[in-house]
Order: C-alpha cells, then sequence, then structure tokens
C-alpha cells in the first residue's frame, strides 16, 4: 500500500500546481492564432497546439503581463474565445500572468513572442518550448528575474529561440535540450551592466561585468557553440560565482554533448580541484544522482566524502548521505587484519 500513497500524493500535488479551467482569448492571423491573454485557475500554462482548430502561431503583446492588452489591437480585429479545459466548481478563473505566472510551456510552431508579452511575471520560473527559431518582441521578459529554467523539446543540433531569449536575461540560467535521443544542459552565468559617469568629460563610460554576456554570444545560427562555449571556461572561473562555475563543469560533463578531450579534462581538474564545494552544491540541490556520477568518475577523495557526508546529515538529505556512506564504504574501508596460525 505504501507505493500507492506516495503517488497519490505526488498526484495531487502537479494538480494543484497547475491551471484549471483555461480559457484563451486570441485572434486570427495568417496562418494560424494569436494568443491575446489566457484565464484560469493555477500558477501553470500549457498553451495548446491549436484552438478553435487554428495553430496557435504568436503570443501577442503584453498577452501574460496585463489583462488590457487588447486595447493594443487594430480597431477591427476580432477576439474570439476558447475554452481548453473544463472550469472546476469553486474555484475562481482570473487572469493568468503577471505575478501569479510560475510555468508556462509553448507549443511548437509558435513564430513570434510579442513586445513585453511576459513583462513584470516577477514568479516566471521556468518556460519550456520546442524548435523553431521564433523572433522575440523587445522586452518580452523584462523583470522576469525569477526565470532560472528554459527546456527546449528539441534536439540540441536544432535551431531554436534561445539566443533571443537570453538577450532578455542577466541572472544566471540552466537552459535543457530533449530530443533526438540527446541531452545538452547550458548554464548561462549572471551577469550585470554599469555606467559610470566620467565627469570631468561629461561622458558615460559603459562597463559589463561577468561572464554571463560573453557566454550568450555563444551561437552559430541559432545553435549552441559547444566550442565557443568551453573555451569561456577560463573566464568563468574568475568572473562567475563558483557555484555558476562548478554547475558548467557538472552539467558539461554528465551531458558531454559536442564535448572535446581538452574541454573535458579542464572540467574534470576544476571539480576535482573544488571536490569538497561540489559535493556541497549537489548536497544543497538535493542531486544525489549528481554524487553518483562525481564517485564513479573518481572526483571524490576520502576526505571530501567526508566532509559532504557531515553536510549531508546536517541538511538530512537522505539519499545524498546514503551514496557518500556507500561510496565511503567501498573505496576507503579498513581493510580486516588477517593473521597466519
Amino acid at each position: 500500500m505504501r507505493p500507492l500513497f506516495v503517488w497519490v500524493v505526488k498526484y495531487e500535488f502537479v494538480q494543484q500546481k497547475g491551471c484549471f479551467g483555461l480559457k484563451i482569448q486570441y485572434i486570427s492571423v495568417p496562418n494560424g492564432a494569436a494568443v491575446l491573454s489566457c484565464e484560469g485557475a493555477g500558477s501553470v500554462v500549457s498553451i495548446p497546439e491549436c484552438v478553435d482548430g487554428l495553430p496557435v502561431r504568436e503570443i501577442c503583446a503584453y498577452a501574460f503581463s496585463a489583462p488590457a492588452a487588447a486595447r493594443r489591437l487594430p480597431p477591427k480585429a476580432e477576439i474570439r474565445s476558447a475554452r481548453v479545459s473544463a472550469p472546476v466548481p469553486g474555484i475562481g478563473e482570473t487572469f493568468l500572468g503577471g505575478a501569479s505566472l510560475r510555468e508556462v510551456q509553448l507549443p511548437p510552431g509558435v513564430q513570434v513572442i510579442g513586445e513585453y508579452a511576459f513583462y513584470n511575471c516577477t514568479a516566471l520560473e521556468r518556460l519550456c518550448l520546442s524548435a523553431g527559431a521564433a523572433r522575440i518582441g523587445n522586452g518580452a521578459f523584462m523583470n522576469c528575474g525569477a526565470l532560472k529554467e528554459i527546456r527546449f523539446f528539441a534536439s540540441p543540433d536544432e535551431q531554436t529561440c534561445l539566443p533571443g531569449l537570453l538577450t532578455e536575461t542577466q541572472q544566471e540560467v540552466r537552459v535543457e535540450f530533449h530530443g533526438g535521443g540527446e541531452t545538452a544542459v547550458w548554464i548561462f552565468p549572471e551577469y550585470f551592466e554599469e555606467s559610470v559617469e566620467n565627469a570631468p568629460a561629461h561622458i558615460f563610460e559603459h562597463f559589463i561585468h561577468g561572464a554571463g554576456y560573453r557566454y550568450r554570444q555563444c551561437f552559430q545560427g541559432n545553435r549552441v557553440d559547444a566550442v565557443n562555449y568551453d573555451q569561456q571556461f577560463p573566464m568563468a572561473k574568475i568572473e562567475a560565482e563558483p557555484a555558476a562555475a562548478l554547475r558548467i563543469a557538472l552539467e558539461r560533463l554528465r551531458h558531454p554533448f559536442h564535448l572535446s578531450e581538452a574541454a573535458e579534462k579542464q572540467y574534470r581538474s576544476h571539480l576535482t580541484e573544488n571536490a569538497v564545494a561540489a559535493a556541497g552544491l549537489l548536497i544543497t540541490d538535493d542531486d544525489p544522482e549528481g554524487l553518483v556520477f562525481l564517485a564513479e568518475n573518481g572526483i571524490l577523495t576520502r576526505e571530501s566524502i567526508g566532509a559532504a557526508a557531515e553536510e549531508a546529515a546536517r541538511k538530512e538529505r537522505a539519499e545524498c548521505l546514503s551514496v557518500l556512506l556507500n561510496e565511503q564504504h567501498a573505496r576507503f574501508a579498513p581493510k580486516e587484519k588477517v593473521f597466519d596460525l
């Protein structure tokens, strides 16, 4: 009975986190529909591939930013409404957007994300998309400081709108690709810009701090350029946050898409030199699989395992602690003395 109980709890959690009674307002555009706004109850919005038989091609300007987006449409535009999922009795439906939005899943075929479409969605954490170099409007993700994860259901070799998305963000972002039987994970570190007035000359000098800006230039034809990306790591070790540099090394080794031997060596060396910090990061993230990876690759030493085990126990990460204790026993358990009589 215990496995059944755990399954039911997880199911209820997902339902509470999702969206009920989704209703989409849209207008017709050439070859499809443009989403004007959404109503419902919840924090996760999944836009279907079609509304009323029309493929979704665009996300209108201000669609998830403000319910007054319709005011910015041409006067003759006909606004239509499509019910995607049935409402739940007793649960009110409101505008889906702004600070209430946590996750958005956009369908394949979206070609345009309009200007300020997600402006001030301050709690938006995850964005899911598919292949295709959709056009990203100015300010589409302005003030989306909580956006830390972008997922593409596409092969890492396919063109996507990732370059445009990253120009809208300055915080650290984790980007995952899943498709074509391959997985790639790219960490784009944080950066920030600063303008300083040179008073005697009456001019402003512009400075960029952090490795994130350089990482955001590592593209060829709307695809991540793995070679260029890996060449940025020496600078990341200096300019990026230590945790970000560790995440870059960890994810490139765990998902070695187009990873050269030289790049593998630099990442492995960095993790070996910072084994305690790497293990601590994985414990904080409650990632026992990551600890297994470090163990299988011989990165953890006796000292780092001991320190990590203490941290896992202190933070009550049971699975992480189990991995560390098993590795400690397998590699460093005292050998039994044998006496010949």
